[in-house]
């Protein structure tokens, strides 16, 4: 059993009004980013965010009940656009050669469509022709050449849109094709990789699970993980590694704290990740300082670039949380999925070549559908019945997370666990 999804499930239940009308005054007072999706990690004890993503693929891997939750959403929220947006362009990721994001590229473009609204795919890499593939599902996905006229983005074929959303996290730049351009773009490109940063973050949201915990009389810690930044470090050239050896010893000397205080034996690690960037790239764990001192010349070159050859020169430290979740005998994380800050699915990731304690965006991963509460006990096709799998207290989580992302900008309070 879950203390913490027992706990969290209770409180829902018992002040699903309260829990909701606070929410609700978040949302309202700093909207959120058209979608997000946000990596959860279980341990029994704790249920925390460690990757909240404001350009998610894995839209494909959503159940049919979700992807209609995904319309009804970004429908109200084109709706309370005016005036209302008729036409759509998504800004895809420069790698369509992944057949996988490519059916996620023709999902989302499905339930835009379903929106009443004509929708296009633009590239930020076509120079003269559009590029016509065919996902992982067989569809065609077709992505057309981009222009500009003044401040003004269409695409070569004259399409015009009225809103852009990005699927492209920015990793290596602000694009210059969508710089000061007229038509919204949502999310907006300054929240890319390239400026963004994790450990504000996550600072931002321990100050909502801070308040949110206060308001229902439990301790934060247990949706949130200790972190601590550090840059600039060098991993080749093994220069600025004792800054991160000495941001090791004090996250685990915290949670060793939180540990004895709630009654935990087990010993603590933690992860070091690139403080910007995702797929799993620039991710390393250990159990202590020392361990940094024998890197060998692999393991720092792994540290050393991410995504798009950028080069990893700041990392954040941060508890690591073994998960409890296993499905199909592997070990896995829950991944959830929100429109205008709404949860409307999910599913899980799962490795069969990773352990509870590891980062299990790496090889070996998939990807298993979320019988979430509109679909389980019912025969549903490739829908597993998983253990803890507790859609609304997920929900809850992944939307704190959700709302500290639109608060990264305004990350000037005490946020007590970052150290």
């Amino acid at each position: 059993m879950s203390e913490i999804i027992n706990r969290l499930d209770t409180l829902l239940k018992n002040r699903r009004t309260d829990i909701e009308s606070w929410l609700h005054a978040k949302r309202t007072a700093k909207p959120p980013f058209f979608y997000s999706s946000v990596d959860l990690r279980h341990s029994g004890r704790k249920l925390v965010p460690v990757d909240t993503n404001l350009f998610p693929a894995g839209f494909n891997n959503l159940s049919e009940a979700a992807r209609k939750r995904a319309v009804t959403m970004m429908r109200d929220r084109f709706d309370a656009i005016q005036p209302r947006p008729k036409r759509i362009l998504i800004i895809p990721e420069n790698h369509t050669r992944n057949l996988f994001y490519l059916e996620n590229l023709a999902i989302l473009s499905n339930l835009i469509a379903q929106c009443d609204a004509e929708v296009r795919i633009g590239s930020l890499t076509a120079i003269e022709e559009p590029l016509s593939s065919q996902s992982s599902g067989g569809k065609t996905v077709i992505q057309y050449p981009l222009t500009r006229e003044g401040n003004i983005l269409k695409t070569r074929d004259g399409f015009t849109p009225d809103v852009i959303i990005l699927n492209n996290d920015c990793t290596s730049g602000a694009p210059e094709v969508l710089q000061h351009i007229h038509q919204p773009v949502d999310p907006p490109y300054s929240m890319g990789w390239y400026t963004r940063r994790k450990s504000e973050h996550f600072r931002a949201y321990y100050a909502l699970a801070r308040e949110f915990a206060g308001e229902l009389g439990f301790d934060p810690w247990l949706i949130s993980a200790v972190s601590h930044r550090c840059g600039i470090v060098n991993f080749r050239e093994q220069k600025g590694i004792e800054c991160v050896m000495l941001g090791v010893e004090k996250v685990l000397h915290a949670v060793r704290n939180k540990y004895e205080e709630h009654g935990i034996k087990d010993a603590p690690y933690v992860f070091i990740k690139a403080d910007s960037g995702t797929y799993g790239m620039g991710i390393m764990t250990v159990k202590s300082a020392e361990e940094l001192q024998e890197l060998n010349k692999k393991a720092r070159n792994k540290m050393d670039v991410i995504k798009e050859g950028t080069q990893n020169t700041e990392v954040i430290v941060q508890e690591g949380i073994p998960t409890i979740d296993v499905v199909e005998g592997s070990p896995a994380e829950a991944m959830m999925y929100l429109v205008d800050g709404i949860p409307v699915g999910g599913a899980y990731r799962i490795n069969t070549e990773r352990d509870a304690f590891s980062n299990l965006n790496a090889t070996g991963m998939r990807f298993v559908g979320m019988c979430d509460e509109d679909e389980c006990g019912k025969e549903v096709k490739e829908k597993v019945k998983i253990p803890n799998c507790n859609f609304s207290v997920f929900g809850i989580v992944a939307t704190l997370a959700t709302l500290a992302a639109r608060n990264e900008m305004y990350s000037s309070l005490d946020f007590g666990f970052s150290i």
